[in-house]
């Protein structure tokens, strides 16, 4: 799709293209890929949420430096309201209670976070 965070960041300014486009793409190519076991779960909800917000951003220019930017976080970073497991049986089905500190920095500058 794009080369470089810089391309595509182009792109959204310009209104080439939207964040929820973006998103929906990499919602599509995780969902064709599953068989590489690469993602455990997608958050499609949150991120097209994240994403629709992050557009509005963009045209107000009020938008942080990682805007647009569609993260994957491993399964042992947490995500508040997000389901954390590190794939253990003992965390199944547990959900977290707070965002790690890394995650509440990546959503201050508006990157997506999609699985």
């Amino acid at each position: 799709m794009y080369q470089n965070f810089t391309e595509l960041s182009n792109q959204l300014h310009s209104n080439k293209i939207n964040c929820e486009e973006v998103v929906s793409y990499f919602l599509t190519q995780i969902e064709e890929k599953k068989h590489l076991n690469a993602f455990l779960e997608t958050f499609d909800e949150s991120a097209l949420a994240k994403a629709k917000e992050v557009d509005e951003k963009i045209a107000k220019g009020t938008a942080g430096k990682l805007a647009g930017f569609v993260i994957g976080i491993k399964d042992n970073i947490c995500y508040q309201g997000h389901k954390v497991s590190s794939s253990s049986k003992i965390l199944e089905g547990f959900e977290s209670l707070y965002s790690s500190t890394a995650v509440e920095r990546l959503l201050a500058e508006d990157a997506i976070i999609i699985g």
